[in-house]
């Protein structure tokens, strides 16, 4: 900022606006970062969660085929002894009710040749009364069996527990079926023994064995407030469930988002205040700056007033020398250049492209006084510069824009390319344009469009682009061609 040739800081305000910028820029990227690290962590959780899952149900299944294994190698026996007493002798009921005698009459059997029971008789005063209505029982389940070769599964009967299987064959031309059924008084003792057992190769887990009527027939361990996971069996359990507890499962708790929002927010807070402190930084620096400006305003504007008045008592004192009034005519112009450069460079924030600061103007009269200012100057190089103006009259452009620009053309080309200079002058299309050709060295090869003599040329194209024009450079064989436009607008046009 600029008051009276004077340069100040920015506001704290500003200071505080420019920090709040560069803590939002910080924190875009960091809340990308913070969005996949909470999507990692996300399926992390869902993995951890499926891992503790798989294992229970590794673990029940691990149960469940100890329960049924047990189960089936009661069901098998049985059916061996069955399939022995029927095959022997001229009397297989009585055989049969010796093997169910065997098993304490806890065995009920089951025995069809097509649609008439082999066994047990169909005379009731054959059949013990405490087993009639077990085997009534299976009858019932037995019918089940009528849509498969193998069936198995369980029935209640009083306070007890059946397991039931029944098998069909075909071997002659009436199919025979087979059906067993065991009381869980025989099953459960062994069943449970297992189960203990295997059990205690998953410490620190809690099990129930549910039957299909919802009984806990079997647990062990205490479950966690978190209760059960249950997994459905298959086979000789099936309908049946084993529950298990244990170990709980990750928890998806603000403590994991809040490690990881944590060292985010930290490392925003860092490059926060590394801004804050590069941002008083500059205002220190700009401090300073102003302070210089101010010093070189009061050491250079007092030597160049003095520089001016020497000349104009020089001129006065020339009398009727006329070439030492055009010399101190010449230095007193010098000097009020020198004057406004640095008013808009050192007083002006140091800006080469100053707001532009129309007047009205003839641009071929300015040119022709410019190269006149600085015809000794170029013939001391060697260089012949002639002008030619295409734009007649007064307009509104950038005088000082104009001026500078030719000045910085003229002497580009006095340093790189002395000998014949052509400055022409046009307007057109709203711009008015400035081109300074030499006959020195070609262009070289991509140089085209591109300043490539140093300084001076930078500044002649900020110069344009500011007034809204533009600079180019171009190879005129033999030489170069700069060539730069400013707006301009003739007296009547509207601004």
């Amino acid at each position: 900022m600029t008051s009276g040739g004077a340069t100040f800081p920015p506001r704290p305000r500003e200071s505080w606006a420019a920090t709040a910028r560069q803590a939002l820029l910080y924190a875009l990227p960091l809340a990308f970062v913070a969005l996949l690290a909470a999507q990692w962590q996300d399926a992390d959780y869902l993995m951890l969660r499926e891992n503790a899952r798989r294992q229970a149900q590794e673990a029940a299944e691990a149960l469940g085929l100890a329960a049924g294994n047990e189960v089936a190698e009661f069901a098998v026996y049985a059916q061996i002894n069955v399939a022995r007493a029927a095959a022997q002798g001229l009397d297989p009921p009585q055989a049969l009710w010796s093997v169910i005698s065997g098993y304490d009459m806890e065995l009920l059997v089951l025995i069809r040749e097509g649609d008439r029971v082999v066994f047990p008789p169909e005379d009731p005063l054959a059949i013990p009364k405490m087993w009639e209505d077990k085997a009534r029982a299976l009858v019932d389940a037995s019918r089940l069996s009528r849509g498969g070769d193998l069936i198995n599964g369980w029935f209640p009967n009083a306070a007890s527990l059946y397991y039931f299987e029944c098998r069909r064959t075909s071997e002659g031309a009436t199919p025979k079926e087979t059906c067993i059924a065991l009381n869980s008084r025989l099953i459960f003792p062994v069943m449970t023994a297992a189960l203990n057992v295997r059990s205690r190769a998953f410490p620190g887990r809690a099990f129930r064995l549910r039957d299909p009527f919802d009984r806990v027939i079997w647990k062990t361990g205490e479950a966690p407030p978190e209760g059960y996971e249950s997994f459905l069996q298959s086979g000789t359990l099936h309908g049946w469930a084993v529950d298990v507890a244990g170990e709980p499962a990750p928890s998806h708790s603000a403590y994991g988002r809040l490690a990881l929002a944590a060292p985010l927010a930290l490392g925003w807070l860092l490059l926060v205040w590394q801004a804050r402190r590069a941002e008083k930084a500059r205002l220190a620096e700009s401090a300073a700056r102003a302070a210089l400006a101010a010093r070189l305003s009061h050491d250079l504007r007092t030597p160049l007033a003095n520089l001016k008045l020497y000349a104009e008592l020089i001129a006065r004192r020339a009398g009727d020398a006329p070439e030492m009034a055009r010399y101190c005519g010449v230095l007193t112009e010098e000097i009020d250049r020198l004057d406004a450069l640095a008013g808009e460079t050192i007083y002006g924030d140091q800006s080469l492209a100053p707001a532009p600061k129309e007047t009205l103007a003839d641009p071929c009269a300015l040119a022709r006084r410019v190269v006149a200012r600085y015809e000794r100057l170029l013939a001391a190089s060697g260089c012949v510069c002639e002008v030619q103006c295409g734009a007649l009259g007064k307009m509104r452009f950038d005088a000082a824009a104009f001026e500078r620009i030719l000045i910085n053309l003229l002497d580009n080309a006095r340093k790189y390319a002395p000998g014949r200079i052509d400055v022409a002058i046009d307007r057109r299309d709203g711009l008015l344009s400035l081109s300074v050709r030499d006959y020195g060295a070609a262009a070289p090869q991509g140089a085209e469009g591109k300043p490539s003599h140093g300084l001076g040329l930078s500044i002649v194209q900020e110069l344009a682009r500011a007034n809204g024009g533009g600079f180019s450079l171009s190879g005129a064989d033999p030489g170069l061609c700069a060539r730069a436009t400013l707006q301009a607008k003739t007296d009547g046009e509207a601004g």
